[in-house]
């Protein structure tokens, strides 16, 4: 039985993300990436139990990273500062610095994808990110026999190889279309093999928490982590190689 609520959801979801791309206004990219980390930073608080962690130095990072156009160099630095201001206070552990790893620095590399590529490379990016789950999902249904992780007990061996040639196939007609074969070969791949490890990091990090998903925000999808694991983990193979 389908889901209607899911249904709808994804749909206006898919929706609001074409009109975002087709606009394409620096200030509202800006404003729906803030308000994207600002949500994503809140359930993350609720899944490391670090209800305390402050969202000024992740904004700030993002407010800076974006005026300067060096959004994930940002993101690196506010890491350092609160690991040392950890180590300055003797913390008995590096808790509080997890909100700050994930999914804060993801955040601002996909963000950093947006200002040094445009809106073009990072739809192409989530492009890349769908084929590769959309095929790791249908050839895992068909072929898949074999276990891949005990985080992620669905996901088959063979699903997963499926879908990181999907992807492969995928970069490769970007590649013949936009020019650079091989590059592109390189990054879907790449791309591919970090969306499956965002994806399970996010399953391992709710397993911990005892939580099936990490919000509730989006009727039917959960929370807003639910929904990008994959692409923020992915933005770096994009970062590296463009």
């Amino acid at each position: 039985m389908f889901d209607m609520t899911r249904i709808i959801s994804g749909f206006v979801m898919i929706v609001a993300v074409i009109i975002i791309a087709l606009i394409d206004v620096f200030w509202i990219n800006f404003v729906v990436f803030g308000l994207l980390l600002y949500f994503a930073f809140d359930e993350a608080k609720k899944l490391f139990n670090v209800p305390n962690a402050s969202f000024i130095p992740p904004f700030l990072a993002f407010l800076l990273g974006s005026y300067y156009e060096k959004a994930l160099f940002f993101g690196l630095l506010l890491v350092i500062l609160v690991v040392g201001y950890l180590s300055y206070k003797k913390a008995e552990n590096l808790r509080l610095s997890l909100i700050y790893l994930y999914p804060t620095l993801p955040i601002l590399a996909l963000w950093q994808v947006y200002l040094d590529e445009g809106m073009i490379t990072l739809f192409l990016l989530i492009l890349l990110v769908v084929l590769c789950d959309s095929g790791a999902y249908f050839i895992g249904k068909m072929l898949g026999k074999t276990p891949f992780s005990q985080t992620s007990p669905n996901k088959t061996l063979e699903g997963v190889i499926g879908g990181v040639l999907c992807a492969v196939v995928g970069g490769g007609l970007v590649g013949i279309i936009m020019g650079g074969f091989w590059l592109w070969i390189v990054i879907s791949f790449f791309v591919a093999v970090l969306a499956v490890v965002g994806d399970l990091m996010e399953s391992y990090f709710k397993r911990i928490a005892g939580v099936k998903d990490s919000g509730d925000l989006i009727p039917g999808h959960g929370g807003i982590l639910d929904r990008i694991d994959a692409v923020i983990i992915a933005a770096f193979a994009m970062v590296v190689f463009l």
